[in-house]
């Protein structure tokens, strides 16, 4: 079967549709202005609904709503004019991991006047990012290797009222994962989800895993977290590969949603970032 992969930039995040078998993160970027800014594309479902509003967790778990406020209180959205993405408080206060998509449009640049909402921790408000402290796996993500698609950067200020998320440790388990992640309903709109890791798709040269996962995502959703059942962050969402995602199915691998790791080139920016003095 011929194979072809499209990279379709919606003004929320990338999601990528692979007409057959798993293909790379980008073979062909060569398509017009029209087709990258188009609205509505679709994005993948895996089998029922899953994902749960914080308010709608509380319910489902059994938590307080102060109990997911203080779990879950780091993440939340990246605004970039129109463009929306994931991303979450990693380490400390003032730094943050997402997808590098979200922050570097796909003409190669930072996108500008980019903020960050930690949309769970309620009052906290938006606080700008410093684009200039901006670490990429790829300057250019809509057509470098799944693996590369991770930035790293710095707030101007530290965002004091949320708990910002630990890191587990590198190549540990990926059992029990919970997704958090814009795109619940619409792009502004934060969803948690327990789902799983099914497959290890590849593994980088420099260690960062590729993982197929059974998480559900929609626009939004792209550098959103997912974290092991210690509460601490594996990896990242950072796209999908479908011959059909107009529709839910159940998960198969020619219908899946993909993160990556924070393990390599990735957590070793975010450990450089995290220890350097503000």
């Amino acid at each position: 079967m011929h194979m072809q992969t499209r990279l379709l930039l919606v003004p929320f995040s990338l999601v990528v549709i692979s007409v057959a078998a798993p293909a790379t993160h980008a073979e062909s970027t060569n398509r017009d202005h029209a087709d990258l800014m188009h609205p509505f594309v679709p994005a993948v479902s895996i089998g029922a609904e899953r994902r749960a509003a914080p308010s709608g967790y509380v319910r489902h778990d059994g938590m307080s709503s102060p109990e997911v406020r203080a779990r879950f209180g780091a993440s939340g959205l990246v605004r970039c004019g129109a463009a929306i993405g994931t991303a979450q408080l990693t380490l400390r206060a003032d730094v943050i991991t997402t997808a590098a998509h979200v922050l570097i449009g796909p003409d190669g640049q930072t996108r500008e006047s980019c903020t960050f909402e930690p949309t769970i921790a309620l009052d906290s408000g938006s606080v700008a990012i410093d684009l200039s402290s901006i670490r990429a796996g790829s300057t250019t993500p809509l057509s470098a290797p799944a693996t590369g698609d991770w930035a790293v950067a710095r707030l101007v200020a530290p965002i004091n009222d949320a708990i910002p998320y630990r890191l587990a440790h590198t190549g540990g388990s990926l059992n029990g994962l919970t997704m958090c992640a814009g795109g619940n309903g619409r792009a502004d709109r934060m969803g948690l989800e327990h789902c799983a890791a099914r497959r290890t798709i590849r593994t980088s040269p420099d260690g960062i895993r590729e993982i197929a996962i059974d998480c559900s995502v929609a626009p939004g959703s792209s550098g959103a977290a997912l974290l092991s059942n210690q509460h601490r962050m594996v990896g990242i969402y950072v796209g999908y590969r479908s011959t059909d995602p107009d529709k839910a199915q159940p998960f198969s691998m020619t219908h899946y949603n993909f993160a990556i790791t924070v393990d390599g080139p990735f957590r070793r920016a975010l450990l450089a970032a995290a220890s350097a003095r503000r």
